[in-house]
């Protein structure tokens, strides 16, 4: 029978989507545990490591699996997405942020990225601090000022993923220097650098084992080469736009995941149950029939979706291997992500809230899968950048050629 699941278009790739499918086994088997308990499921880094998962997008000179496709990459998160959603969004933190560093590793040269790329393939986790309250990627709140011993930082980060087990950090931080210009940038600190408190104060709605606790840093020092300013503060960059684009066109295969097994339990039921005075199955009510043709519908448009938007992505980071790019181009393939990004976060939606009203009242009750994925695909819209609202006004200023920096009048 012919199967439409997308498919790796690299021998790397297809080894690495294989390396999650056997890894999503286990992690299916642990996920309504976590979730009850609401704790990251530590023992899942060691199943992705002994898998060779944790360095996947380390150069295979570094002793990594060598996987430079983004479509790939989304591809296998997708795979984890079906069997334990916070399991795969908390894998694509630390995933992303290897490819990137082997991105600017090809480019610069530099040894400081290649030791980071043998520290990953050995093993060791990294993990974002981006967001904050009250503000958005582009005008972090966390500073980072001169000190004799580099650079000190203070401030609070939230949507920790990946707290609990990560070895180091990269922290969005407004660099101010005292000439009246700060810059943002990247700061990189280990986990148990003096100041960095990871807080168990992670209860949410969904995705309750991602480990998405707050990270409170005060008077963190690091040393002046472990960090990296990327342009002014508040204002969009080069180097910014790629990365946010690139990692999460990877993070919103979790998503197609959730809808797939949504589709595949409310199936399963269809096929196997009956209901009396009926003497079939369920998959005979013409209802249901529609009902499961929306939820075919909307898995067929997030696959070409994810796919061409993801290889959209790939021929464009083929052809600009260093970052002599304009920023022009940056922004419309953020915009061809946020159109994309839109589509799939909404129709998974969509797909599980059909899968859950097709289960009648058993999908409700909390021992049926489909209640953590009901609420589990409900953290794809507000997850950064952009929320819905900011999404629109950011397509549309790009689609017209206003520039995205310009503020709202008044």
């Amino acid at each position: 029978m012919l199967n439409f699941e997308l498919q790796p278009l690299t021998e790397p790739g297809r080894r690495f989507v294989e390396a999650c499918e056997q890894c999503a086994e286990t992690f299916a088997g642990r996920a309504a545990a976590a979730d009850r308990a609401g704790k990251f499921p530590v023992e899942n880094i060691d199943t992705l490591r002994s898998g060779g998962l944790i360095g996947a997008a380390v150069p295979e000179e570094f002793g990594g699996m060598g996987v430079d496709s983004l479509h790939d990459l989304a591809l296998g998160v997708s795979r984890l997405g079906r069997a334990d959603s916070a399991m795969a969004i908390a894998y694509n933190m630390h995933l992303t942020i290897g490819w990137s560093v082997a991105r600017f590793w090809r480019t610069l040269q530099l040894d400081a990225l290649a030791d980071q790329l043998k520290a990953i393939a050995a093993g060791q986790i990294i993990a974002i601090g981006g967001t904050e309250a009250g503000t958005s990627l582009s005008f972090p709140l966390t500073t980072a000022v001169p000190d004799e011993r580099g650079w000190r930082i203070n401030g609070r980060k939230i949507f920790g993923t990946l707290s609990p087990v990560t070895d180091h950090f990269v922290f969005a931080v407004r660099v101010d220097t005292g000439d009246g210009n700060p810059q943002v940038g990247n700061a990189f600190a280990p986990a148990n650098t003096p100041g960095l408190t990871v807080l168990d104060n992670w209860d949410a709605l969904g995705m309750r084992a991602s480990g998405s606790n707050d990270l409170v840093l005060e008077d963190v020092i690091i040393p002046a080469d472990a960090l990296i300013p990327s342009g002014p503060w508040g204002v969009w960059n080069i180097v910014e736009l790629q990365n946010l684009a690139a990692g999460n066109i990877v993070l919103i295969g979790a998503f197609l995941g959730i809808a797939e097994t949504a589709r595949d339990i409310a199936v399963e039921m269809l096929r196997t149950r009956k209901k009396v005075p009926d003497a079939d199955v369920l998959a005979h009510r013409s209802a249901l029939q529609h009902g499961t043709a929306e939820m075919e519908i909307g898995l067929a448009t997030m696959r070409a979706c994810i796919s061409r938007t993801a290889t959209v992505a790939d021929e464009y980071f083929a052809r600009t291997s260093g970052f002599d790019v304009e920023l022009a181009d940056a922004h419309q393939l953020m915009k061809e992500f946020q159109c994309a990004k839109y589509v799939v976060n909404r129709t998974a939606i969509e797909v599980v809230d059909k899968a859950m009203e097709l289960s009648g009242g058993a999908g409700y009750f909390s021992s049926n899968p489909l209640s953590r994925l009901y609420r589990d695909v409900r953290a794809g819209p507000f997850m950064q950048p952009f929320s819905p609202n900011e999404a629109f006004e950011y397509i549309g200023k790009v689609a017209l050629g206003v520039d995205p920096d310009q503020p709202l009048p008044g």
